[in-house]
């Protein structure tokens, strides 16, 4: 294994910022490659902890050298500044990381760090994100792909994970590191991860989804067992579920969970008389991908996406 720097910005009134990449070069000059980044946001403890898993798992588990074929490089963490202080953006303007790429050498602070990245990860032959979403929902892992012509669907089932949501390319994705990785003929996909802050005990789903990608992909000769057969899922199959009221959310049902229509999945009680104010019905037969985070809810808030059945 190989430590080296990514990029070094200096500060005034604290340590320099310093990102690590640690590079495994393979046994095989013919195997395919891959590039995987971890938390680009202060809010993304999954990614960072999947990441450094991997650089542990394939500096101190793999007894034998020559069983990683490809090279790959992990970069665990982008925004140090943010997770010391558990900000979610880049927190001296508040800026996505992941809204800056390809980036530019000659702008804002965000964009010369993208620029950094990039040149960095680009010329991979597979790449791979670990973001959480953006909005204030947590949901079951699962592979999210652009309807942007470079995608590949296919390789994207290697992980094993449940779901592929196949979605429509928003203009704001085409900055997304995936987006112009995939325009640099880089097979990327990005791999949304449960927002939470603490750990649970299917914690490393995620990192074994990793490992039997690149064993499928001929990068490294390892596999767990398990893994689904990812379905994939569209947009229009994946059906919202607003709250007509706001108070004290309570799911009912778990994320992953299969439900059957008007089959009871959370409720709304009264914030201040206890009482239940309204039930959440599933409207359709489905997988509960994606569930509110937050105790409190708001009236017309998203309470819950359900992959429904086809």
């Amino acid at each position: 294994m190989q430590k080296i720097e990514i990029f070094k910005i200096t500060s005034l009134n604290r340590e320099p910022l310093i990102v690590e990449g640690y590079f495994f070069e393979g046994s095989d000059p013919e195997a395919p490659s891959v590039a995987i980044v971890g938390a680009m946001e202060g809010k993304t403890i999954l990614p960072l902890y999947t990441a450094s898993k991997l650089v542990d798992f394939l500096k101190n588990s793999i007894n034998d050298s020559k069983k990683i074929l490809g090279n790959i490089l992990i970069i665990p963490s982008i925004n140090h500044y943010a997770l010391n202080i558990h900000e979610r953006f880049w927190p001296l303007d508040k800026t996505n990381l992941n809204m800056m790429f390809p980036g530019y050498d000659k702008g804002e602070t965000t964009q010369r760090i993208a620029q950094k990245v990039f040149d960095a990860v680009r010329g991979y032959t597979h790449g791979i994100i670990l973001e959480t979403r953006d909005d204030l929902s947590t949901c079951m892992p699962y592979v999210r792909e652009f309807k942007s012509g470079f995608e590949d669907l296919e390789d994207a089932k290697k992980f094993g994970l449940k779901i592929v949501h196949y979605k429509d390319l928003k203009p704001t994705d085409t900055v997304s590191l995936q987006y112009n990785w995939q325009l640099w003929e880089t097979k990327a996909h990005s791999i949304i991860c449960p927002s939470t802050m603490q750990l649970q005990p299917d914690s490393d789903e995620i990192f074994e989804a990793l490992v039997n990608f690149l064993n499928k992909n001929n990068i490294l000769q390892h596999k767990f067992l398990g893994g689904y057969e990812s379905t994939i899922v569209a947009s229009e199959d994946m059906k919202i579920i607003k709250t007509p009221k706001s108070g004290i959310f309570v799911p009912t049902k778990k994320i992953g969970t299969q439900v059957i229509e008007d089959e009871v999945i959370g409720k709304i009680i009264h914030a201040l008389e206890g009482k239940v104010i309204h039930k959440i019905l599933a409207p359709c037969n489905g997988v509960i991908a994606c569930s509110y985070k937050n105790a409190l809810i708001f009236e017309n808030a998203v309470a819950f996406r359900i992959a429904r059945n086809t």
